[in-house]
């Protein structure tokens, strides 16, 4: 017993003591600790998780739960408490005590049928029929499985709304009643993390909504297409969509006055605007200037959606590690991965099996082996973690949203998020990305932490991905939560190496494929610095007096800080 207190003494006074961003600012079992990630290990796991047999670990299917279990398995042979629901199916197929690792999510499943979907354009007394996956893709409605609209269109530029900015795309427009075309993401000469919270489709169909919309046409441009050619934009657009349920079983985040809505292709984008006071292009030149304005189009739409509705359940798995200190194990951090991925789908390259080894096989070999980590210290940290591997992700952040609306312990409770979606296992690394942490006051710990691994922290490079709002993290973020995205930076060791175009070529060409497989170049050493400057800033996190926060009238918590705890 003497020496756990000799080693949480050690590390207050060390950390007081020594020059912030020195490797022996932390305590010796620490960094003992971090030098036992293993590379054969992270291989292992990763190797499992992303072998064909899982299937691609699509969302709700077997596959996935047998990745999900995976998990559980690996945090009970840890010691790690159990902290899903109670669930009397569970513990007596399973042999589990008390709680279950399982929390599972109610959902609907919603499959498109293309041939019955269809959009048409009347511009001109002339109507034109587009085409499926040649012209425009869709998603059907979730609370309707046949929907339809028929209405004028109305360019509402990005369709945001940010009040603290005085910024409104619908002020001065009449959509009420109408279709509102948009412009994917947000404003340029946004910060970066409002900037991906403001193109959150969710929140751009909330101000649709409210400002009297029936239905959105989003416009692909190209910057979407460098993000995402169309050709594979078209074949997700097949795979089925979900939404969670609420306790009265209605779909989250969803808005029953859209009742359709369609992505059109670039071609299909610029003849929408024929006819109208500005051409597609024009209107691109003043997104790069900052200064699209919304107008009416010469163009009714005609959108009708017809799918396929099935309810589903699909499990978050979670795990607790209690901590030390009688007053701040009432706190809790929560490192976070997903386990789905997009499972089976249209063959590229003659391959089916999208098998998400980097998405996210590797955020969840992480998730196994952080925890690891922390039970092998010889103390326990002051505060509570929770292991959360959510599902979902993929299909909007489901696992994560459901989570944070029914989380295991009072949403105060939990100070931060630090999700971990793709691990960093492509080339070692000079810096590291925390998508926002600028926004709280867990910078100067971050920083610390990777400078004790020899990097620096640096911004988000690649805002046009508005990645902030993609990852798990953000459904806490939405209940007023501090949370982070930590990614790998693209400052490469090797000059060889262009980090920003390895990305850029991995996003067009393996990135939601089959090909994101264990076959492709991966680096373990990478990784293996990913894991020590996580776990350094989590343990920093663990032991501080002080909870992490918002930094002062900070967009973030100005908007969610306030967010209640309450239920929906």
């Amino acid at each position: 017993m003497l020496s756990r207190w000799l080693f949480l003494f050690s590390f207050v006074a060390i950390a007081a003591a020594a020059p912030a961003g020195q490797p022996d600012s932390f305590p010796p079992e620490v960094q003992r600790v971090m030098k036992n990630f293993s590379k054969a290990a992270l291989r292992a796991h990763m190797a499992f998780l992303a072998d064909d047999l899982l299937e691609g670990r699509g969302t709700g299917s077997r596959g996935q739960e047998i990745a999900a279990r995976y998990l559980a398995a690996q945090f009970e042979a840890l010691g790690l408490e159990p902290g899903g629901d109670d669930s009397a199916n569970d513990r007596q197929a399973h042999g589990m005590a008390a709680r279950s690792y399982f929390q599972w999510v109610p959902m609907r499943e919603v499959t498109i049928d293309k041939q019955q979907t269809e959009v048409v354009i009347e511009q001109n007394g002339r109507r034109h029929a587009l085409q499926w996956a040649a012209d425009f893709v869709a998603g059907g409605n979730v609370f309707s499985e046949q929907s339809e609209v028929a209405a004028p269109v109305v360019f509402a530029g990005y369709g945001v709304v940010d009040r603290a900015r005085n910024y409104d795309d619908y002020a001065g427009l009449d959509v009420k009643g109408k279709i509102v075309a948009l412009l994917p993401g947000a404003p340029s000469n946004f910060p970066s993390a409002e900037r991906a919270d403001r193109a959150s489709g969710i929140e751009k169909g909330r101000s649709a909504a409210r400002n009297g919309a029936v239905g959105i046409i989003s416009l692909r441009t190209p910057v979407s297409e460098q993000m995402l050619p169309w050709s594979r934009s078209a074949i997700g657009a097949e795979l089925p969509a979900l939404r969670w349920l609420n306790r009265d079983d209605q779909p989250m985040d969803s808005f029953p006055e859209l009742k359709a809505g369609a992505t059109l292709s670039q071609p299909s984008a610029e003849e929408l605007f024929a006819g109208a006071p500005k051409s597609f292009a024009q209107v691109l030149d003043d997104a790069a200037h900052s200064s699209v304005k919304g107008f009416p189009l010469a163009a009714t739409a005609h959108i009708r959606v017809v799918s396929r509705h099935r309810r589903i359940s699909s499990p978050n798995v979670i795990a607790i590690l209690r901590g030390s200190d009688s007053q701040r194990q009432n706190e809790y951090i929560v490192y976070s991965a997903h386990t789905d991925h997009l499972g089976i789908g249209r063959p590229i390259n003659g391959d089916s099996i999208y098998n998400g080894a980097v998405d996210d096989g590797s955020g969840c070999t992480a998730l196994i082996e952080m925890a690891r980590a922390f039970v092998s210290l010889p103390a326990r940290p002051k505060r509570s973690i929770i292991f959360a591997a959510f599902t979902g992700e993929e299909k909007g952040l489901l696992g994560a949203g459901y989570f944070a609306h029914n989380p295991p312990v009072p949403i105060p409770n939990i100070v931060t998020g630090l999700n971990m979606d793709g691990a960093s296992v492509f080339y070692v690394m000079k810096d590291i990305v925390a998508l926002g942490v600028e926004h709280t006051t867990m910078e100067p710990l971050l920083e610390r932490a990777a400078a004790a691994v020899g990097l620096k922290v640096s911004p988000d490079p690649m805002p046009e991905q508005v990645d902030f709002i993609r990852n798990d993290q953000y459904p806490l973020v939405k209940r007023g939560v501090p949370a982070l995205s930590l990614e790998d930076g693209l400052e490469a060791a090797d000059p060889q190496i262009n980090g920003r175009k390895f990305a850029e070529d991995w996003i067009a060409t393996r990135y939601h494929s089959p090909q994101d497989d264990m076959s492709q170049p991966l680096n373990f050493d990478a990784m293996v610095q990913y894991m020590k400057v996580n776990f350094l800033f989590g343990f920093s996190l663990a032991q501080q007096p002080q909870r992490p926060a918002w930094k002062p009238h900070d967009f973030f918590g100005d908007l969610y800080g306030s967010a209640s705890p309450a239920k929906p």
